[in-house]
């Protein structure tokens, strides 16, 4: 799927379309500001797809990455304080593998994993 830079990208158009439509207005150039409008909802659709096939992406890959850490991983160490500037992990074991994961993603990973077990996915 396509990478976040590019759906800001799109999002950035959306923002200078609805700029270009307010000018437009203002000038009483109306045909001219429909005709922006029309592109600009099409930019917006475009955006509300591009960011629902990602979540679909990411939940897939959550799933995958929470069902690696629930059945393979053993948790060593949890909530391991790492500096102001970054986040606190948690280290497993995963085979002869030790992982220093953060616990967000350690914890988003592992609840959609369950979720999806729950669910029947």
């Amino acid at each position: 799927m396509l990478t976040g830079l590019t759906l800001s990208v799109v999002f950035f158009v959306i923002l200078m379309l609805g700029l270009a439509i307010l000018g437009a207005i203002k000038m009483g150039e109306a045909k001219f500001a429909v005709k922006l409008t029309v592109i600009m909802l099409i930019f917006v659709f475009l955006a509300l797809w591009l960011s629902s096939g990602k979540r679909k992406e990411k939940s897939l890959s959550q799933i995958s990455l929470g069902e690696h850490y629930a059945n393979q991983c053993q948790l060593i160490e949890t909530n391991i304080d790492n500096g102001l500037f970054q986040s606190n992990t948690n280290k497993l074991k995963c085979g002869d593998v030790i992982e220093n994961v953060t616990v967000v993603e350690y914890q988003d990973a592992v609840k959609t994993y369950q979720e999806s077990v729950k669910n029947g996915n």
